[in-house]
């Protein structure tokens, strides 16, 4: 194990700690998060009228039980598919660190994805459901309101949005690089 961390580049050995830093941050704020929610706004004495605004209409707290996947939709064996997700989730962060170990953009986004995917997970095996409580509603359809999350799935969006940006980003600039190098030796 030893011999593995010395070949580790310097950068990479400050950002796994860093990393699993982040990780535990972002579950601890997850957690405790839908647990004031589901304090303050208890599903049973819960109605609609009762969401609390934070930025006018548009930005909401409420509160949701959602028993499926994103906007709800229903999975059949929802807590087998939530392990099969964290392993993949694990597999491709270790594909990063193994294959890419100087990637910043990459440890950060899969660190991000398993937050939330964990934070999730923790409530689908705990209560059998996960608490959404974040209300989007711009005022016009489809976003009327748009969606119901938590910071687990804010988490898992951003991330795959860093990782979707970095992975486009770069294969540009390959194709760039290739079609430079390529007219260099015509």
């Amino acid at each position: 194990m030893e011999k593995r961390l010395k070949s580790l580049s310097k950068k990479t050995r400050i950002l796994i700690p860093l990393c699993l830093f982040v990780f535990a941050a972002l579950i601890g704020f997850d957690q405790w998060s839908k647990h004031r929610i589901r304090e303050l706004l208890p599903m049973e004495s819960y109605y609609e009228w009762q969401d609390i605004a934070v930025a006018g209409k548009w930005l909401s707290f409420t509160h949701v039980e959602n028993t499926g996947v994103a906007f709800s939709i229903p999975v059949p064996m929802l807590k087998y598919v939530s392990i099969f997700a964290l392993l993949f989730i694990l597999y491709f962060f270790y594909r990063i660190i193994r294959e890419k170990p100087e990637t910043i953009v990459n440890y950060f986004a899969f660190t991000l994805i398993l937050a939330g995917a964990v934070g999730n997970a923790i409530d689908r095996f705990a209560f059998g459901e996960v608490t959404d409580f974040i209300k989007l509603d711009f005022g016009f359809w489809p976003f009327n309101p748009f969606a119901i999350f938590n910071v687990a799935d804010s988490c898992i969006t951003v991330g795959v949005f860093l990782y979707l940006i970095y992975t486009l980003s770069e294969e540009v600039r390959i194709r760039r690089q290739n079609k430079k190098a390529g007219t260099e030796q015509s």
